[in-house]
């Protein structure tokens, strides 16, 4: 009776927090919607009036190889053409701009947006000629190119009214023709790539976290078993003149 008190109880501890895994499952996907627009402004993650998801989205509906970068521009192929939207974490530093130039003149392409006039490309390149493309200036360095312009021209917000400048951003990537389209998030301080526990919010973790260890301390606690206990039969073997012996153990006991 006191082994099936204690399963009984482990069975209702697990139920428990498998309820409560997935009530908290259910809550988080569910604010997904409402962290998205938390994302910092000009990245391809946030849906708000001031991120570039639907320039991201347009592209990726119209079968470009688009998909997000966590690294420095230095890790990145020089097949690939990068869209740097903004910088903010690392910001337009002098070693950001020297590593994003040193990457175009080793064959990279770039498409460099920023709000200041003139941002820190062009006036790093102040004495390179540059021609206009799509509202855009269009630089040729060493085996490399890299278009700049400004970054408030393609949030979704003025996307939406003035999709003009994002068709120039779409004709440039349909003449460069490259392998792969990056929105370099590193620039926006996504320097890792999150797997789903890491994306969860903190206080969600800790409570994952602290069930997991509930669950072990539960499982040790109430023994090894699962379910009741089986009791086992042993079978005992018989002699062949089993019957006979006994027969004639009788037999002497009654003469007596």
């Amino acid at each position: 009776m006191e082994n099936r008190s204690k399963n009984r109880n482990y069975n209702q501890i697990v139920i428990i927090l498998l309820l409560v895994a997935l009530l908290l499952g259910i809550v988080w996907g569910a604010n997904q919607q409402s962290y998205s627009l938390r994302y910092p402004d000009f990245t391809s993650f946030s849906n708000g009036d001031y991120g570039v998801s639907l320039l991201f989205d347009t592209l990726n509906h119209m079968q470009y190889p688009v998909s997000t970068m966590r690294r420095p521009i230095r890790e990145a192929s020089l097949n690939d053409v990068v869209l740097i939207i903004q910088p903010t974490n690392p910001g337009p530093t002098r070693a950001v701009t020297e590593d994003i130039l040193s990457w175009v003149y080793q064959g990279g392409r770039i498409i460099y947006l920023e709000n200041s006039i003139p941002n820190s490309i062009d006036l790093a390149l102040s004495n390179h000629y540059a021609s206009s493309f799509g509202g855009m200036r269009w630089y040729h360095l060493g085996m490399g190119e890299i278009l700049t312009g400004r970054a408030d021209l393609i949030t979704n917000i003025n996307l939406m009214y003035y999709p003009v400048h994002g068709e120039g951003i779409a004709n440039a990537l349909s003449y460069w023709n490259s392998d792969r389209i990056l929105f370099a998030e590193y620039y926006h301080g996504f320097h890792n790539t999150p797997g789903t526990f890491s994306q969860m919010p903190v206080g969600l973790r800790l409570i994952t976290i602290q069930l997991i260890i509930g669950g072990i301390i539960a499982a040790w606690h109430f023994g090894k078993r699962f379910g009741y206990p089986i009791p086992l039969y042993e079978e005992l073997e018989r002699e062949e003149n089993e019957q006979v012996l006994v027969l004639a153990r009788l037999y002497k006991k009654a003469r007596r």
